[in-house]
């Protein structure tokens, strides 16, 4: 969620594409004496914390280039001052005219106001919730699992994922993948075949490495040969109520691991690849996998490792965190002509990902 969801839902409305730069950093200031104006304070930024990236309106930009700060027009409890001064143009330094003051104060400032009374008379009439809409209720895993890697050898699910070349082990003990035999307790059925759970960290953009999880849905997958009981045409069922764009799958393994966080599209190259990826479960990238990725993974490389058939994709998504992280570094990593992520052996996509940091940062974003 964001520091300040009037505002960001505001800007969303007004501008649609708002970027999310440092995602859930608070923002630090010094206080100190005013030489200027004996008995006030001046302000002296240790740390900007989030802001919003839009194409500002003032200007010719379109690279979502003018940043507004979470705490614009929230009273500094110290100097005083409404904070209207919180927003910075990088394409033609349209802050520093106070006719552009004037009228970024204009556009956001009422709406900020209509959107807290609002609130305050919704919250005057309105019972107070029983459950809070940010926090999804846990889902439950299907019933009937059995554990791939406890399943008889010649079994048609574990001989596809050895085959496949996956240790069922290390999808047991990591992943928890399990096959699905008897399943009467979820929407969909995924009784005939092998199902995985997801989670995420409670709450999401906690900063513990070792935070609680929360199991927040499921997938299961069909096995080649198996008919299974719902839906035999589709390669993937989620659970009902899922909220795919909401989650990474492998965020909380990601955040326990060290080095670059690679993005990928499915589980399967989730699993090739080891902890460390994380899964869009698509193709594109949601305002809130951009900010769990961005908050939890600030210090860290980007690598973008989509399907063959998903470059174009690829090189939105790069570009998108380049510029919400000022340009830090994003690389794209190309796979062998017509291969995907879980068709290659962990050891060949790790050394291309190796390989890929190791490009000029012009180059690597070039490469398409």
């Amino acid at each position: 969620m964001p520091l300040n969801p009037a505002l960001y839902e505001m800007l969303q409305q007004k501008f649609v594409d708002v970027r999310v730069t440092n995602a859930g950093e608070r923002r630090v200031v010094d206080y100190s004496p005013d030489p200027s104006r004996p008995g006030r304070l001046r302000t002296t930024v240790r740390q900007r914390g989030e802001q919003y990236g839009i194409n500002c309106p003032c200007c010719n930009d379109s690279r979502h280039r003018c940043y507004v700060s979470y705490q614009y027009g929230e009273r500094d409890p110290k100097t005083g001052s409404p904070n209207h001064h919180l927003w910075y143009c990088h394409n033609e330094q349209c802050h520093r005219d106070p006719s552009n003051r004037a009228r970024m104060q204009a556009m956001l400032t009422p709406s900020l106001a209509g959107q807290a009374l609002a609130a305050r008379k919704r919250a005057a009439v309105a019972p107070a919730p029983t459950t809070t809409t940010s926090t999804p209720q846990p889902i439950a895993a299907p019933e009937g699992l059995t554990p791939v890697d406890q399943l008889p050898a010649d079994h048609p699910a574990a001989q596809y994922l050895s085959q496949r070349g996956f240790d069922l082990g290390e999808l047991c003990r990591v992943w928890g993948v399990c096959w699905v035999h008897a399943c009467n307790n979820t929407r969909p059925n995924a009784t005939g075949r092998i199902a995985f759970p997801i989670f995420r960290p409670e709450p999401l953009f906690s900063t513990a490495v070792d935070a609680e999880t929360v199991l927040v849905g499921w997938q299961a997958r069909i096995v080649p040969g198996i008919r299974p009981a719902a839906a035999p045409d589709a390669k993937y069922l989620s659970a009902a109520g899922m909220q795919k764009s909401s989650l990474l799958y492998g965020l909380p393994q990601a955040k326990q691991s060290t080095g670059p966080v690679v993005i990928v599209e499915g589980p399967t190259d989730v699993w090739r690849y080891g902890p460390g990826a994380v899964a869009l479960l698509g193709k594109d990238l949601s305002t809130t996998q951009r900010a769990l990725l961005l908050h939890h993974f600030a210090s860290r490389h980007i690598v973008v490792m989509l399907d063959a058939d998903a470059q174009e994709a690829a090189v939105k998504i790069q570009r998108d965190l380049q510029t919400a992280r000022g340009g830090d570094s994003v690389v794209i990593a190309r796979l062998p002509e017509g291969r995907d992520p879980a068709d290659l052996p962990r050891a060949e996509i790790q050394h291309i990902v190796t390989n890929v940091q190791n490009q000029p940062k012009q180059e690597a974003s070039n490469a398409l």
